[in-house]
């Protein structure tokens, strides 16, 4: 009887091999959950939920053209206080204006832009460009991309393995990676777009080389030159073309006499790679004065520095700590030399010169993101090592399988566990450290203790090539542990102190002329007068206590606590209570918050004389 259970459970086995669509099923799968998840975070409803950080310039074209019918950008200049955070206002020193970014995305927008156009006329919503029915389409877009990302992604995958092997890759690629954050909480960011396009890339590239032909040359040159129109570095992606079905030393030799015979195709390919470049360089032209126009000012690369290790493995954002699904991706490579030679040189020499590159930029971390996101968009090539080496355990023996298997799925829920940490901000945007790291291990929200074990980066010094880090600057205090702490987190830069000391954060005011403790004090003289302003919220009836060391004790200098309507509230003290043989005076005074109050109140240092005047070891502390 047994053993005709298992015949049967056999038998259907076979017919799901042979018969299923597990890899359709997996695509499902992924766009329901990115689907599900962007209608549950509803960001086209919040002020700054989709068009955000770099998102601002890749879009700013499309309202630019299509509604105020001026790529110039001067109509900025006619209504500030609208476009503010709305659209990059940069200007060239003759008063032209540019965008930091290229216009690559906008033309993956446009179809959801005209959508959102079309809905907002329908629905009687603002025809700004940035009301809710424009956010809610150019949101989804990303979903859209990927999705038909993968579809082509797996039909390469159906060529050299079989569904079942390619269900699981395409489960590991989308759900055990932060492709998925990228999908959807972060989609309109260039790295979803950008692995769609580099997958049908290789699918073309595969085409061209089994059977070049001028439908395959025109797609292969549209795209290449969109994937570098959207983001510069991926144009390495050309090695793949270059390489692939290169083995060995005589596969060169043949390779070369297949590019003479398709000469025009190369040229073809290389034409239309630069019309798709056309429309940014004529941008360029008219409001710089130059073809090409470096828009990152002082940002740079600094190639005989590159921070490979902090960029594969650091607490801040290393690649393979926080994604650690691709350590088999990278595995997977070295077994295509044996299953998929073609495919063998090609990705292990991109992934090579992609990671030196991609952690060469002067801030490898790339601001504030979920993992290394600049790795994003080369999970195409991944996927296919992958996918070798998710065959190779499947052939495996059972205790090897069962084991490799139930690691990689316990990566996936990692990987899913830690997009939340990102989302409620257990996981800080640029300044994780491996002690807050390991703080928040485990718990989906953070506590104040988290925030003092974050470690800043020190940009002045990074932009340099210098890798340094600051301490991290106590900037605002809260009150009870739930209502104050949400308010803070969703900005992840404010926090309770326990100590009750705060950091001064103005930075350029440090001296190390004078100093009560530590190593530095904040200066203030007649030319800057005000300094060290703390702000934060407060509620009636509470008390606080307020106090500030300063040199010289007698000077006319004051410690200042005022509502932001000084008429609600108001209190100066420059009278010191003590003073040390040093001539560091302590200045002190407690505040009852009034019942009438606003909730936000300012602490901050006034220099009354035209002296130089040093604060140190500021305290703020709440009595009750």
């Amino acid at each position: 009887m047994q053993l005709g259970k298992n015949k049967h459970i056999h038998h259907f086995l076979n017919w799901v091999k042979k018969n299923s669509r597990l890899s359709l099923m997996a695509i499902v799968l992924f766009g329901t959950i990115a689907i599900m998840t962007n209608l549950n975070n509803g960001l086209w409803n919040k002020k700054y939920g989709v068009v955000i950080h770099d998102v601002i310039s890749y879009y700013s074209y499309l309202p630019a053209l299509f509604i105020y019918h001026d790529l110039s950008f001067s109509y900025l200049d006619k209504n500030l206080e609208f476009f503010a955070g709305k659209v990059f206002n940069s200007k060239t020193k003759d008063g032209g204006h540019y965008q930091k970014m290229t216009m690559g995305l906008s033309i993956l927008y446009l179809p959801f832009f005209l959508l959102g156009y079309l809905s907002a006329w329908i629905s009687n919503a603002p025809l700004d460009g940035y009301s809710s029915p424009f956010m809610f389409f150019i949101l989804f877009s990303s979903v859209f991309y990927v999705i038909a990302g993968l579809l082509v992604l797996r039909r390469i995958l159906l060529w050299f393995f079989n569904d079942i092997i390619v269900a699981i890759t395409l489960i590991f690629i989308t759900l055990g990676t932060n492709l998925f954050y990228y999908t959807s909480l972060e989609g309109t960011m260039s790295h979803a777009y950008n692995f769609s396009l580099i997958v049908i890339f290789l699918y073309y590239t595969i085409l061209w080389h089994e059977k070049p032909s001028w439908k395959n040359s025109i797609l292969i040159g549209l795209i290449y030159g969109l994937i570098t129109l959207i983001r510069p570095t991926n144009g390495l992606i050309m090695l793949f073309f270059l390489l692939y079905n290169i083995y060995n030393i005589g596969d060169i030799r043949i390779k070369f006499n297949h590019f003479l015979q398709h000469f025009w195709m190369l040229i073809v390919i290389t034409f239309f790679a630069i019309l798709v470049f056309l429309p940014q360089l004529l941008f360029w032209k008219l409001n710089t004065g130059h073809w090409f126009f470096w828009s990152y000012n002082e940002e740079g690369f600094f190639f005989t520095k590159p921070e490979i290790i902090r960029g594969l493995f650091s607490y801040r954002k290393g690649w393979l700590l926080y994604t650690p699904m691709m350590i088999f991706g990278l595995a997977g490579i070295f077994l295509l030399r044996k299953r998929l030679k073609a495919f063998y040189l090609p990705i292990l020499i991109f992934t090579v010169f992609n990671i030196y590159i991609i952690f060469s930029w002067w801030d490898w971390s790339y601001g504030g993101s979920f993992g290394a996101r600049a790795m994003i968009d080369s999970y195409a090539l991944f996927s296919i090592s992958l996918a070798a080496f998710i065959e190779t355990i499947w052939k495996s023996k059972r205790a090897v399988k069962i084991g490799t298997f139930t690691l990689l799925s316990i990566m996936v829920f990692f990987n899913l566990f830690q997009t939340l940490q990102y989302k409620y901000g257990a996981i800080h945007y640029c300044e994780m450290s491996k002690e807050s790291y390991w703080h928040s291990f485990g718990r989906l929200r953070a506590d104040y203790e988290y925030f003092n074990l974050l470690e800043p980066l020190d940009y002045k010094r990074l932009i340099k090539g210098e890798y340094a880090t600051l301490p991290k600057i106590r900037e605002s205090i809260g009150h009870d542990a739930k209502t104050s702490f949400e308010t803070f987190s969703r900005f992840r830069t404010n926090f309770l102190s326990e100590d009750g000391h705060y950091e001064f954060k103005n930075a350029s005011l440090q001296s190390q002329l004078k100093k009560h403790s530590g190593s530095n004090s904040i200066l203030l003289n007649g030319e800057k007068k005000y300094g060290g302003g703390i702000e934060f919220f407060v509620k009636p009836g509470e008390k606080y206590l307020f106090a500030v060391w300063k040199y010289p004790y007698n000077a006319k200098a004051s410690l200042v606590f005022a509502a932001q309507d000084i008429k609600e509230f108001y209190f100066q003290k420059e009278e010191t209570d003590q003073h040390d043989t040093s001539n560091w005076g302590l200045i002190s005074f407690e505040v009852k918050i009034p019942d009438s109050c606003h909730r936000k109140y300012r602490v901050y240092l006034w220099n009354k004389s035209t002296d130089s005047v040093f604060f140190d070891d500021l305290l703020i502390k709440k009595l009750n």
